[in-house]
Protein backbone atom coordinates (compact mmCIF):
# COMPACT_ATOMS: atom_id res chain seq x y z
CA UNK A 1 0.00 0.00 0.00
CA UNK A 2 1.83 3.14 -0.93
CA UNK A 3 2.17 6.85 1.50
CA UNK A 4 -0.78 7.83 -0.36
CA UNK A 5 -3.42 5.60 0.11
CA UNK A 6 -2.62 5.38 3.57
CA UNK A 7 -3.62 8.89 4.34
CA UNK A 8 -6.28 9.05 2.79
CA UNK A 9 -9.92 7.89 5.05
CA UNK A 10 -12.80 6.04 4.17
CA UNK A 11 -14.77 7.76 1.99
CA UNK A 12 -12.93 10.94 1.51
CA UNK A 13 -12.20 10.76 -2.47
CA UNK A 14 -13.78 13.04 -4.85
CA UNK A 15 -17.10 12.25 -5.32
CA UNK A 16 -17.73 9.45 -3.01
CA UNK A 17 -20.29 8.99 -0.51
CA UNK A 18 -19.47 10.42 3.51
CA UNK A 19 -18.51 7.19 5.95
CA UNK A 20 -20.84 4.90 6.43
CA UNK A 21 -22.97 5.14 3.15
CA UNK A 22 -24.46 8.22 4.34
CA UNK A 23 -25.51 10.92 1.78
CA UNK A 24 -24.27 14.42 1.69
CA UNK A 25 -23.00 16.48 4.43
CA UNK A 26 -25.57 19.39 6.29
CA UNK A 27 -23.69 22.11 4.02
CA UNK A 28 -25.00 20.33 0.66
CA UNK A 29 -28.57 19.30 2.57
CA UNK A 30 -29.16 23.12 3.57
CA UNK A 31 -28.47 24.20 -0.30
CA UNK A 32 -30.32 22.22 -1.83
CA UNK A 33 -33.48 22.63 0.95
CA UNK A 34 -33.10 26.27 0.12
CA UNK A 35 -33.20 25.76 -3.45
CA UNK A 36 -36.44 23.41 -3.50
CA UNK A 37 -38.05 25.76 -1.27
CA UNK A 38 -37.33 28.99 -3.60
CA UNK A 39 -38.79 26.28 -6.54
CA UNK A 40 -41.54 25.61 -4.58
CA UNK A 41 -42.51 29.45 -3.70
CA UNK A 42 -41.74 30.69 -7.29
CA UNK A 43 -44.29 27.91 -8.67
CA UNK A 44 -46.84 28.89 -6.20
CA UNK A 45 -46.36 32.25 -7.02
CA UNK A 46 -47.21 31.38 -10.30
CA UNK A 47 -50.08 29.42 -10.18
CA UNK A 48 -51.57 32.12 -8.14
CA UNK A 49 -50.91 34.62 -10.53
CA UNK A 50 -52.63 32.77 -13.64
CA UNK A 51 -55.20 31.81 -11.44
CA UNK A 52 -55.98 35.45 -10.67
CA UNK A 53 -55.23 36.30 -14.27
CA UNK A 54 -58.51 34.29 -15.64
CA UNK A 55 -60.62 35.29 -12.36
CA UNK A 56 -60.50 38.88 -13.27
CA UNK A 57 -60.42 38.43 -17.50
CA UNK A 58 -64.40 38.99 -17.69
CA UNK A 59 -64.32 41.64 -15.84
CA UNK A 60 -61.54 43.38 -18.67
CA UNK A 61 -64.00 42.85 -21.80
CA UNK A 62 -63.33 45.62 -23.87
CA UNK A 63 -65.52 47.90 -26.06
CA UNK A 64 -67.31 46.29 -29.12
CA UNK A 65 -66.86 42.74 -27.17
CA UNK A 66 -69.05 40.11 -28.60
CA UNK A 67 -69.33 36.54 -28.31
CA UNK A 68 -70.95 34.12 -30.67
CA UNK A 69 -74.21 32.22 -29.62
CA UNK A 70 -75.72 29.40 -31.29
CA UNK A 71 -79.82 29.55 -31.88
CA UNK A 72 -81.99 26.65 -31.48
CA UNK A 73 -85.63 28.56 -31.98
CA UNK A 74 -87.54 29.19 -35.47
CA UNK A 75 -86.41 32.27 -37.42
CA UNK A 76 -89.95 33.03 -37.68
CA UNK A 77 -91.14 36.34 -38.93
CA UNK A 78 -88.83 38.78 -40.89
CA UNK A 79 -85.76 39.72 -39.43
CA UNK A 80 -85.02 42.79 -37.51
CA UNK A 81 -84.31 46.06 -39.29
CA UNK A 82 -83.60 49.97 -38.16
CA UNK A 83 -87.09 51.48 -39.17
CA UNK A 84 -89.36 48.57 -38.83
CA UNK A 85 -91.52 47.27 -36.68
CA UNK A 86 -90.13 45.51 -33.62
CA UNK A 87 -91.14 41.84 -33.79
CA UNK A 88 -93.64 41.30 -30.84
CA UNK A 89 -93.20 38.49 -28.42
CA UNK A 90 -94.62 36.44 -25.00
CA UNK A 91 -92.26 35.33 -22.21
CA UNK A 92 -92.10 34.96 -18.67
CA UNK A 93 -89.41 36.78 -16.41
CA UNK A 94 -87.86 35.10 -13.56
CA UNK A 95 -90.81 35.37 -11.35
CA UNK A 96 -92.81 33.81 -13.45
CA UNK A 97 -94.87 36.52 -15.00
CA UNK A 98 -95.72 37.18 -18.69
CA UNK A 99 -94.39 39.73 -20.22
CA UNK A 100 -95.27 40.63 -24.44
CA UNK A 101 -93.25 43.12 -25.78
CA UNK A 102 -96.62 44.83 -27.26
CA UNK A 103 -97.38 46.16 -23.83
CA UNK A 104 -95.27 48.32 -23.79
CA UNK A 105 -96.60 50.26 -26.80
CA UNK A 106 -95.72 54.18 -26.58
CA UNK A 107 -92.77 53.53 -24.41
CA UNK A 108 -89.57 53.44 -25.38
CA UNK A 109 -88.08 50.18 -25.19
CA UNK A 110 -84.39 48.67 -24.39
CA UNK A 111 -84.10 45.18 -25.44
CA UNK A 112 -80.97 43.51 -24.14
CA UNK A 113 -79.91 39.84 -25.64
CA UNK A 114 -76.90 38.21 -23.15
CA UNK A 115 -76.05 35.25 -20.82
CA UNK A 116 -74.43 35.24 -17.45
CA UNK A 117 -71.96 33.09 -18.62
CA UNK A 118 -70.76 36.39 -21.06
CA UNK A 119 -67.89 37.70 -20.18
CA UNK A 120 -68.85 40.97 -22.05
CA UNK A 121 -72.35 40.85 -21.29
CA UNK A 122 -71.07 41.15 -17.13
CA UNK A 123 -68.90 43.81 -18.00
CA UNK A 124 -71.39 46.03 -19.31
CA UNK A 125 -74.24 45.51 -16.90
CA UNK A 126 -72.86 47.82 -14.38
CA UNK A 127 -73.50 50.62 -17.01
CA UNK A 128 -76.90 49.46 -17.91
CA UNK A 129 -78.31 49.51 -14.59
CA UNK A 130 -76.57 53.19 -13.64
CA UNK A 131 -78.02 54.21 -17.07
CA UNK A 132 -81.57 52.44 -16.62
CA UNK A 133 -81.78 54.19 -13.15
CA UNK A 134 -81.08 57.76 -14.77
CA UNK A 135 -83.70 57.20 -17.96
CA UNK A 136 -86.65 55.03 -15.83
CA UNK A 137 -88.36 58.65 -15.33
CA UNK A 138 -88.57 58.73 -18.90
CA UNK A 139 -90.31 55.67 -19.28
CA UNK A 140 -87.89 53.57 -20.24
CA UNK A 141 -88.12 50.29 -20.18
CA UNK A 142 -85.38 47.62 -20.39
CA UNK A 143 -86.08 43.76 -20.95
CA UNK A 144 -82.77 41.51 -20.55
CA UNK A 145 -83.40 38.74 -22.40
CA UNK A 146 -80.64 35.49 -21.43
CA UNK A 147 -80.43 33.38 -23.96
CA UNK A 148 -80.41 28.96 -23.25
CA UNK A 149 -80.80 29.76 -19.76
CA UNK A 150 -83.33 28.54 -17.10
CA UNK A 151 -85.30 30.73 -14.39
CA UNK A 152 -82.84 29.87 -11.83
CA UNK A 153 -79.68 30.44 -12.78
CA UNK A 154 -80.71 33.89 -13.92
CA UNK A 155 -82.13 34.67 -10.69
CA UNK A 156 -79.77 33.89 -9.03
CA UNK A 157 -77.08 36.25 -11.51
CA UNK A 158 -79.50 39.05 -10.25
CA UNK A 159 -79.64 38.74 -6.93
CA UNK A 160 -75.71 38.31 -6.54
CA UNK A 161 -75.55 41.64 -9.37
CA UNK A 162 -78.58 44.01 -7.74
CA UNK A 163 -80.00 44.57 -11.20
CA UNK A 164 -83.17 46.34 -11.24
CA UNK A 165 -84.68 45.85 -14.63
CA UNK A 166 -86.67 43.06 -16.31
CA UNK A 167 -85.35 39.27 -16.59
CA UNK A 168 -86.09 36.91 -18.99
CA UNK A 169 -84.92 33.58 -19.74
CA UNK A 170 -85.29 32.54 -22.97
CA UNK A 171 -83.97 28.84 -22.83
CA UNK A 172 -85.18 27.44 -26.30
CA UNK A 173 -83.60 30.68 -27.63
CA UNK A 174 -87.27 31.42 -29.02
CA UNK A 175 -86.95 35.00 -28.82
CA UNK A 176 -83.41 35.50 -30.03
CA UNK A 177 -83.84 33.01 -32.98
CA UNK A 178 -86.63 35.81 -34.23
CA UNK A 179 -84.35 38.68 -33.57
CA UNK A 180 -81.45 36.41 -35.37
CA UNK A 181 -79.20 37.47 -32.46
CA UNK A 182 -75.92 35.45 -33.51
CA UNK A 183 -73.67 37.09 -30.57
CA UNK A 184 -74.22 38.64 -27.18
CA UNK A 185 -74.55 41.03 -25.83
CA UNK A 186 -76.96 42.22 -28.40
CA UNK A 187 -79.22 45.36 -28.04
CA UNK A 188 -82.40 46.25 -29.99
CA UNK A 189 -83.49 49.86 -29.00
CA UNK A 190 -87.04 50.43 -29.57
CA UNK A 191 -89.17 53.90 -30.00
CA UNK A 192 -92.06 54.81 -28.59
CA UNK A 193 -93.72 53.79 -32.27
CA UNK A 194 -92.58 50.49 -31.69
CA UNK A 195 -90.38 50.84 -34.50
CA UNK A 196 -86.41 49.95 -34.05
CA UNK A 197 -84.10 52.78 -33.65
CA UNK A 198 -80.83 51.08 -33.56
CA UNK A 199 -79.16 48.02 -33.41
CA UNK A 200 -75.44 47.29 -32.11
CA UNK A 201 -73.91 43.53 -30.91
CA UNK A 202 -70.75 43.70 -28.95
CA UNK A 203 -70.11 45.16 -25.50
CA UNK A 204 -71.09 49.20 -25.12
CA UNK A 205 -69.53 51.99 -23.12
CA UNK A 206 -71.85 53.96 -20.95
CA UNK A 207 -71.97 57.08 -23.70
CA UNK A 208 -72.83 54.62 -26.50
CA UNK A 209 -75.65 53.72 -24.50
CA UNK A 210 -76.90 57.26 -23.04
CA UNK A 211 -76.97 58.65 -26.81
CA UNK A 212 -78.76 55.37 -28.32
CA UNK A 213 -81.77 56.00 -25.05
CA UNK A 214 -82.09 59.57 -25.75
CA UNK A 215 -82.76 58.75 -29.47
CA UNK A 216 -85.50 57.06 -28.28
CA UNK A 217 -87.02 59.44 -25.08
CA UNK A 218 -86.74 62.65 -26.95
Amino acid sequence: MTTTEQTRSPGSHTGGPAAGGQGPDWRERLRTSRAGTLGVLLVTTLLVMVGAWFIQKPDAAKQGDVTAVQLQGEQAGPPPAVGAPAQDFTARTIDGRTVKLSDYAGKPVWLLFGATWCASCRAEVADVESVYQQAKAQGVEVISLYLSEDAKTVQDYTKATGLTYLHVPDPQTTVASAYRVMGVPAHFYVDRQGKIASIQVGALDRATMEKNLAAITG
